[in-house]
């Protein structure tokens, strides 16, 4: 007899004498219903817990937060629904100033104009002492210390017109001439310097300079075809000549 009929016989004797219950039948089906109910209400009980999940951001989005959390504060510049609004004033009375246009509300004022004392800027009113005199639009630059000595003069000879403007002040004085008309060949022709006269140049065109015997200085230049200037300084304004020179824009 082989292995296999041995363990088959050992079995069967072994159970032979084994009888189920009556119950066997009704106890498999109560408990296979305990395990269904476990099962379900382990389910329920998951779901629940989903539904809870979920509905914890809709309840952080309707929350009411506490007065004055930054994030439900109103600008401050709002307007409130309790404020009445302002009554005009009676015909005759003047109105309150705006507090915006008060310094203490921090409104910056307007910049008055000021007149010049001598930095080149247009002043208000020429020849009175203490500012320099309104410069003409092709003079833009004195140096300080100076006061005008009245309007530009001007005057004709020979067929050229020229015009005079002339200031002085603690810094010495300032004499500036335009020259327009035919004939003028080179700046040469504008010097009432003696001497050898020194070369240099303005705005890159060819000039000549000299000193005069009453302790002045002068440069003289062709700004374009017809147009001559004389620059003539003493004094602390000496110094600025060139910068003087330079600030002429005719």
């Amino acid at each position: 007899m082989d292995l296999e009929s041995e363990l088959r016989k050992a079995m069967a004797e072994q159970v032979a004498g084994a009888t189920a219950s009556q119950s066997l039948v009704a106890d498999v089906k109560r408990r296979h219903r305990r395990r269904k109910a476990r099962i379900h209400a382990a389910g329920g009980v998951a779901a629940a817990s989903v539904a809870a999940l979920a509905l914890v951001p809709t309840y952080q989005s309707f929350r009411a937060t506490p007065a004055g959390n930054s994030e439900t504060a109103r600008p401050s510049n709002s307007v409130s629904a309790f404020r009445l609004p302002e009554r005009p004033p009676a015909p005759g009375v003047p109105a309150s100033p705006s507090p915006e246009g008060t310094p203490e509300a921090g409104a910056s004022r307007k910049p008055q104009p000021r007149g010049s004392s001598g930095d080149g800027h247009a002043p208000s009113r020429p020849g009175v002492p203490g500012a320099v005199g309104r410069l003409p639009q092709w003079i833009t630059y004195l140096p300080g210390g100076l006061t005008s000595t009245g309007p530009c003069e001007v005057s004709g000879s020979g067929g050229r017109e020229t015009t005079t403007c002339s200031w002085r002040g603690s810094g010495g004085w300032v004499e500036v001439a335009l020259v327009k008309g035919g004939g003028l060949t080179g700046p040469q022709d504008l010097m009432r310097a003696p001497g050898v006269p020194g070369h240099t140049s303005v705005h890159g065109t060819p000039a000549l300079t000299g000193d005069r015997p009453d302790s002045a200085r002068q440069i003289s230049w062709i700004a374009r075809p017809g147009v001559g200037v004389t620059v003539t300084a003493a004094g602390t304004a000496k110094d600025r000549l060139m910068r003087i020179a330079e600030g002429v824009r005719p």
